[in-house]
């Protein structure tokens, strides 16, 4: 009976290796960016900030609570680089008290798709929008329309895995944040 086991074990991990049976079916990557930014400056306008207030609802219903939430690393030496990532997320974290994995840079996309595909469950990965196409394309995504355009803050862009090969589909956040600054 051992034996037995262990040939199904050797088979299974010769038909799709190992990062692929770990994320066959179990892996989902949900890809947004930052919300609404001004022209100059590195954090979230008003309406940036409603788009993130507004995010742990439409998150939640669509994907539930994420296992792991990724944002680019925090260089916050003399400015707040990278902070527009970090603040869409916050209310999230608050809300489900998520713990936020600042260990990659932004442009890191071969170990970012590798840390990724180590992972199980709903990953919420909140990166600047040129930098995701070169994930996606790391995780093994070569679609011609991976432009996520410069004044595109509502999609939602989704990476799940069937028989080890990732598959993307694009979906849409739905929000239309006021641009007062109302709190």
């Amino acid at each position: 009976m051992k034996r037995v086991i262990f040939i199904f074990l050797v088979a299974i991990t010769a038909n799709c290796g190992i990062a692929n049976c770990q994320t066959a079916g179990s892996l989902k990557l949900v890809f947004i960016r930052h919300g609404e930014k001004p022209e100059k400056g590195d954090n979230l306008t008003c309406q940036g900030l409603n788009r993130a207030m507004q995010l742990p609802a439409v998150l939640y219903a669509k994907f539930g609570v994420p296992a792991f939430t990724y944002v680019p690393e925090m260089k916050m030496g003399d400015g707040t680089e990278h902070a527009r990532m970090f603040e869409t997320v916050t209310p999230l974290a608050a809300k489900y008290n998520l713990k936020i994995n600042t260990s990659h840079a932004e442009k890191d996309s071969i170990n970012m798709a590798a840390d990724l595909q180590t992972k199980t469950g709903t990953v919420l990965i909140v990166w600047e929008h040129k930098a995701i196409a070169p994930i996606i394309r790391a995780l093994g995504i070569s679609a011609p329309d991976l432009k996520w355009p410069d004044d595109d803050y509502d999609s939602i862009w989704i990476v799940t895995f069937v028989n080890g090969k990732a598959v993307l589909t694009k979906d849409k956040e739905g929000i239309t944040p006021s641009a007062a600054c109302n709190f």
